[in-house]
């Protein structure tokens, strides 16, 4: 039975669609739904799922960003646009990004679900097909070496025609990897017009593969599905016409070796959340070697910068920093992305005025500060925290950030008021004791005198402007 996930933000929509649809007759079963995007992404990181089928305009994240964050993390799971016609540039979109197919909503109420699922049925078993290992293969008919080219998840690979070795087609055995197992010829030059076209290497690396024996293509297939995934990233660079020479077993070795444990992982985002790695260069260089090390993928890296970035937006306002189109693309161009960001972030964080020692100290102060606004915050308990004078920190952290102690303590209890009284449901009172305030009384008071509105009206128009 096919497992169906439906995300789409309209509950009498969602609702009816699941009841109408004949999932049983072409062996379908919904197994869940969502009314956004990132409720779509939490429950797809706990269960199963083999169908997506979701809404393009959505809040908090749109269908496109779903359709591309599902591919990039389980792209095992097919994905189909349920959307108006006059989506059809989004729609273009998503199918470029990987959707199989769309359902148009007009079509739901011209009563053609049977054909509808029919339509993704057939298209499934489709994909399915051209996805087959050949018999031949499977029986262990491959030689020593290999040939694969192995294409960038980000670049469109359905713009290159099947690549060519010694005159032999390599064939896609899954999305992105073509592989040539049987009749390659181990020689100095690597011969064979798919080593010299210009267009793979600019869209994947060329890969040979050595120690292949006997092994079952399914392994060799996977391994480098894995490698794809993760590894691919940090070795390309378009400005580097090159084939790889990779033994299968350090390839193999590779992929498997799990570089990002969760204590990794916990490092990198601690490490990352504080803004220390502007401000001290052997930080950023410890910063940089460590996110190296780990190996993760370019949707890791992500939501490693989205979870840093949310910290980094409490002290430093105003901005969002997401990595360009570009920047995604390679190490190479994620390094250079990160030292552009670490220029703009100084020049917030940086007085002239003050040595590096002495503004790593006030926005460690500053850090602490959020670290935990629920908690009494004085200048002398941080003070002793940060390792510098009550009388000089208050000093330097007025020129340094540009409001005294308390002042920027109070702006940034009610700065974070705001920020749950739009982004969550929690009642009020909880609110007020997140944010340092004794009581909800209090509390209410205290944001009326800042923003001219009780909390429940300021929640209710930040709802309604969403």
């Amino acid at each position: 039975m096919m497992r169906v996930f439906i995300v789409e933000d309209d509950r009498l929509v969602r609702k009816g669609f699941i009841s109408l649809m004949p999932w049983d007759q072409f062996g379908m079963s919904v197994v869940g739904e969502a009314g956004n995007g990132e409720d779509a992404l939490s429950y797809l990181s706990e269960h199963e799922v083999d169908l997506l089928i979701t809404d393009l305009a959505m809040p908090r994240m749109s269908g496109i960003d779903l359709i591309r964050f599902v591919r990039e993390r389980y792209p095992r799971i097919w994905s189909v646009v349920l959307t108006f016609h006059q989506d059809f540039e989004y729609v273009q979109e998503a199918l470029r990004l990987g959707a199989i197919d769309y359902i148009a909503k007009t079509e739901l109420q011209q009563d053609k679900m049977e054909e509808v699922l029919g339509r993704i049925n057939g298209r499934i078993r489709y994909e399915l097909s051209h996805q087959a290992i050949k018999p031949e293969l499977a029986q262990g008919r491959s030689t020593d070496l290999a040939i694969a080219w192995i294409s960038h998840p980000l670049m469109d690979e359905k713009s290159v025609t099947a690549p060519l070795y010694n005159g032999i087609s390599l064939e896609e055995r899954a999305p992105g990897i073509w592989l040539l197992l049987a009749g390659v010829k181990d020689t100095r030059e690597g011969g064979g017009s798919c080593l010299k076209e210009e267009t793979l290497h600019e869209n994947g690396i060329v890969m040979k593969i050595s120690g292949i024996g006997g092994e079952d293509p399914k392994s060799v297939i996977s391994v480098l599905q894995r490698y794809r995934e993760r590894f691919l990233f940090y070795e390309w660079n378009r400005a580097e016409f090159e084939v790889r020479n990779r033994s299968y077993d350090q390839l193999r070795a590779c992929v498997e070796r799990d570089h990002a444990t969760d204590e990794v992982k916990q490092l990198l985002k601690e490490s990352w959340s504080s803004l220390q790695w502007v401000i001290n260069d052997q930080q950023y260089e410890e910063n940089i070697a460590n996110l190296y090390e780990a190996k993760l993928t370019i949707t890791q890296l992500d939501a490693l910068f989205a979870m840093a970035s949310a910290r980094w937006e409490r002290i430093v306002p105003g901005k969002v920093w997401l990595p360009t189109p570009k920047a995604r693309q390679s190490w190479t161009a994620w390094k250079s992305w990160v030292d552009e960001l670490r220029g703009e972030l100084a020049t917030y964080l940086f007085k002239p005025s003050y040595s590096q020692e002495v503004t790593s100290c006030v926005w460690n102060a500053v850090e602490s500060i959020h670290r935990d606004l629920s908690r009494g915050i004085t200048l002398k308990e941080v003070a002793r925290e940060v390792n510098i004078s009550q009388s000089y920190l208050s000093q330097c952290f007025r020129d340094v950030v540009g409001a005294s102690f308390n002042e920027y303590v109070r702006q940034a209890r009610m700065d974070w008021a705001k920020k749950l009284l739009a982004d969550t449901t929690k009642p009020i009172y909880w609110i007020a004791t997140q944010t340092g305030y004794p009581n909800e009384k209090y509390f209410s008071r205290v944001f009326k005198e800042k923003t001219g509105m009780l909390p429940s009206t300021y929640r209710s128009e930040a709802k309604d402007a969403y």
